[in-house]
């Protein structure tokens, strides 16, 4: 039992990029997507509404307005999961930020 192998498929070139109409509707394109700035300011108010849920669930609870034990506890689980990739992804984000100032030129 021999598996003989085949040879490989020759590599296109790569494409110049002198079609600037490409290039220029390539930008057009984007214009109907989010910025960077506009999905950080996004995620952070979703981080602090899900804390005013938390914080107005937990007080409800304790003033007895609600009998319901879960809802509190499960606005507190979800903010804690929020806030704690908000901190996983700035912590990546510094030490990505800290690899490239150590990288020479």
């Amino acid at each position: 039992m021999s598996n003989s192998i085949g040879p490989l498929a020759p590599i296109p070139p790569i494409s110049s990029l002198d079609n600037k109409e490409k290039i220029i509707g390539v930008q057009a394109g984007n214009q109907g997507k989010k910025d960077f700035t506009t999905f950080l300011k996004e995620a952070v108010t979703n981080l602090e509404n899900s804390q005013i849920e938390a914080g107005q669930a937990t007080l409800a609870l304790v003033s007895g307005q609600t009998d319901d034990f879960h809802t509190p506890v499960i606005a507190m689980e979800k903010a804690s999961l929020t806030l704690g990739l908000a901190v996983t992804v700035r912590n990546k984000v510094l030490d990505a930020y800290h690899e490239i100032m150590r990288m020479q030129i």
